[in-house]
């Protein structure tokens, strides 16, 4: 153990390489095996649209237009699509789970950079797959937010490191060029973000007069330059900018106190904090060594965690005091968050001996708890649809004995095997509760009748009959439309005319056209009728 243990503390390089190939698996596996839903569907929709028509620069379901998100990630969600030749829900993902390791692996290049403490860099690192949030959750969906977060996180760092170098005019270049990025991939939080962290950096410095500085303004205005190309090149294809622009405004400030009332306002200004320490469990564990009497100096005494918990201070009030915020959106400050609790526990742990005794005695109930708790599988009805149950839970069974004996018999690095155990319980998770959820999914219903329908109608006209999609009451509205267009391969329309010939779907009413012939009704009163 103390040859192990010695061989971690002199290579924590390798010990992050290990726990990286160990993610691979628990992350990949069964990764298409849950039908789209939550926001895959629209990111998804869109990036079909685009291939099927041909047009990029203009984004749109159902034939109409879309203006909820600029196109970049669709671009490259895309790109997966004509490169693997696949449509699939594991495709879908990927642009959300393979940045998810570039993220991990530029925390570690960056923590070790800058703190010259390869341990923090590891754990900080990997604490970002594995927090609770991450590891059953935000892993396991095709969303924007871990790619845009990455592109943000990776804008902190840039700005930075130019400003150790004093290089002021690449600081505000790199930046504002991701800038300019991540706008046109999620719109008017890439404005919030470089603007309250340039606003910090340069007050905090005394470097203000930077502001006004031809090297700020000329990289502005190159962002500038870049969004407004893009939006040029958009209105040759649709002239209705205010509506897009004004849209994308409205994303970002609908989740704002002003639209949800007073009381709910307060409830979530009081809860915040505490919700997002369980959403962050648990590494959040690590915030017992930020009680040390000397943590605050030791933030101010180091430039980089004085920087980043500036960072973190200056963006996170809009969301402390936005109700309907969701953890996703903080995916590019958790991390900051995760290098200041990682260097407090390496710094502190020495000289706080009882609390560093109840956090490793914490660790191993853990490590126990839930290796007794995997046999328990037997017992929850997945002979059915898990195949080779006994191995893959004899499998989960010793990975998480071994990490959980690792634990109790390290003296140091009690850490690193525990990491590596929640890896294996998520390798568990993929194994165990996505086949579950698969097999209960209502969404299997919904997808299975959008493919019926596709194979029903195909090398006809298929119309969505008096829906528009600003209707967002219907939870499976892109759900089906994706699923429609992805077995027929051309696009479907939404009409309030019943008058052409081919297939109409219809959500709460019948067709009036007499010659209308239905076909099937589906649950949630869904129609398909046809009309010669």
């Amino acid at each position: 153990m103390r040859q192990i243990e010695n061989f971690i503390e002199r290579n924590p390089g390798y010990a992050f390489c290990f726990l990286l190939l160990l993610a691979i698996p628990c992350f990949f596996v069964n990764l298409g095996l849950l039908p789209l839903f939550a926001d895959e569907p629209t990111r998804a929709n869109v990036a079909l649209e685009m291939i099927l028509s041909g047009n990029y620069s203009v984004p749109t379901i159902g034939g109409e237009y879309y203006y909820n998100k600029p196109p970049v990630y669709n671009w490259i969600l895309a790109f997966f699509y004509l490169s693997l030749g696949s449509y699939s829900e594991f495709v879908t993902r990927l642009p959300a789970i393979i940045p998810m390791f570039g993220f991990a692996i530029t925390i570690y290049i960056a923590v070790n950079h800058f703190l010259k403490d390869r341990r923090i860099a590891l754990v900080s690192a990997i604490f970002f797959m594995v927090n609770g949030r991450m590891l059953i959750y935000d892993s396991m969906l095709g969303h924007i937010d871990i790619f845009y977060s990455w592109l943000t996180f990776i804008s902190f760092m840039c700005t930075f490191y130019f400003y150790e170098r004093q290089q002021w005019f690449w600081l505000f270049l790199t930046s504002y060029l991701i800038t300019a990025v991540t706008f046109l991939s999620k719109g008017m939080p890439s404005i919030v973000f470089q603007g309250f962290t340039i606003l910090t950096l340069l007050i905090y410095t005394r470097n203000f007069k930077r502001f006004f500085s031809w090297q700020h303004i000329l990289s502005g205005l190159i962002c500038l330059t870049i969004i407004g190309a893009y939006f040029y090149n958009y209105s040759r294809f649709n002239p209705n900018l205010d509506g897009y622009l004004s849209t994308i405004w409205d994303q970002s400030s609908q989740r704002t106190a002003g639209r949800v009332g007073l009381g709910k306002s307060l409830l979530h200004v009081l809860s915040f904090p505490f919700e997002h320490l369980g959403h962050l469990f648990p590494a959040s564990l690590l915030v017992l060594f930020c009680l040390h009497k000397g943590f605050i100096q030791g933030l101010k005494r180091n430039a980089f965690l004085k920087y980043i918990a500036l960072i973190f201070l200056a963006n996170i009030w809009v969301y402390w005091l936005s109700p309907e915020t969701r953890p996703r959106y903080l995916l590019m400050l958790y991390p900051l968050l995760f290098i200041i609790w990682a260097h407090a526990y390496y710094t502190y742990r020495e000289s706080l001996p009882v609390m560093n005794k109840i956090f490793n005695v914490v660790l191993l109930v853990l490590g126990i708890l839930v290796t007794l708790s995997v046999p328990l599988a037997f017992l929850s009805d997945l002979q059915g649809y898990v195949a080779y149950l006994p191995l893959k839970i004899a499998l989960v069974f010793f990975g998480c004995a071994l990490f959980t004996w690792f634990i109790w018999r390290f003296k140091q690095h009690k850490l690193i095997p525990f990491i590596a155990f929640l890896l294996i319980v998520r390798l568990g998770f993929s194994w165990f509760v996505l086949p579950h959820r698969a097999t209960h999914d209502t969404g299997n219903y919904y997808k299975s009748a959008a493919m019926e329908m596709g194979k029903m109608s195909q090398n006809a006209s298929f119309y969505f009959y008096q829906y528009h999609p600003a209707v967002l009451n219907i939870p499976f509205h892109d759900r089906l439309i994706f699923y429609i267009e992805r077995t027929r391969m051309t696009k479907v329309k939404f009409t309030e005319s019943d008058a052409m010939p081919g297939y109409y779907l219809t959500f709460d009413r019948d067709l009036k056209n007499p010659k209308a012939v239905l076909l099937k009704t589906y649950e949630s009163n869904l129609k398909l009728f046809k009309v010669e």
